[in-house]
């Protein structure tokens, strides 16, 4: 049956064969030589005194360092996400830091990242919507007859669509622009038609005299 061992180096939990019990053996991550429990129980308990003495520190990429904590709080850690894979690790037994997917293979990534701070990605800044407001334009051209309200929601509403379509204003207000824009284009545009068919009139009425 093989005995479990902890190497005292990394904290990474082992296998060997019962023929290697009481001799020296290599941790195949970190090279570190230790010697093997003569038997499982005494794995077993060496395993359990490692997990209470072993104390971890973390570094995360930004450069901000955690602990010591054990070996339990550190698996609950990974278990609630606050470990990535381009966080380091170092422990009491082995002050190196080491990469955080090292000791916890799941946390692999395709490309490790340097412990110093790493220049953060350029988050493109998309300001806020006016929709609301447009269609409160719109909605009181209608209300007062006043048609400055009208065109004012018809430019706006045009221009606002344009900057979202180019990802520069929050297309969520897209909804809210386009019905104010329709209301205030179609009360601009019944404005327009009144008011060239009262000249109309009036110049045919002038016209009859």
């Amino acid at each position: 049956m093989p005995i479990e061992t902890t190497c005292p180096g990394c904290g990474r939990k082992l296998q060997v064969g019962e023929e290697h019990a009481g001799k020296q053996a290599r941790c195949p991550l970190c090279n570190e030589i230790y010697s093997v429990p003569l038997s499982v129980a005494d794995g077993a308990a060496t395993t359990a005194e490692q997990a209470v003495q072993n104390q971890w520190r973390m570094r995360t990429p930004e450069g901000q360092t955690y602990g010591p904590v054990s070996n339990g709080d550190l698996d609950a850690w990974v278990r609630e996400g606050r470990v990535s894979a381009d966080c380091w690790l170092a422990s009491d037994t082995n002050t190196d830091w080491v990469h955080a997917d090292a000791v916890y293979p799941a946390l692999t990534e395709p490309k490790k990242k340097s412990p110093v701070a790493a220049p953060r990605p350029v988050e493109r800044y998309v300001a806020g919507h006016r929709g609301g407001l447009i269609l409160a334009l719109g909605i009181i051209s209608w209300t007062v007859f006043c048609p400055i309200f009208g065109i004012c929601a018809w430019v706006m509403g045009s221009a606002d669509l344009r900057e979202m379509r180019a990802g520069r204003l929050d297309a969520s207000g897209t909804g809210l622009t386009q019905a104010g824009q329709i209301i205030g284009m179609l009360h601009a545009l019944l404005t327009i038609i009144v008011i060239v068919v009262f000249v109309f009139v009036l110049l045919l009425g002038v016209g009859w005299r």
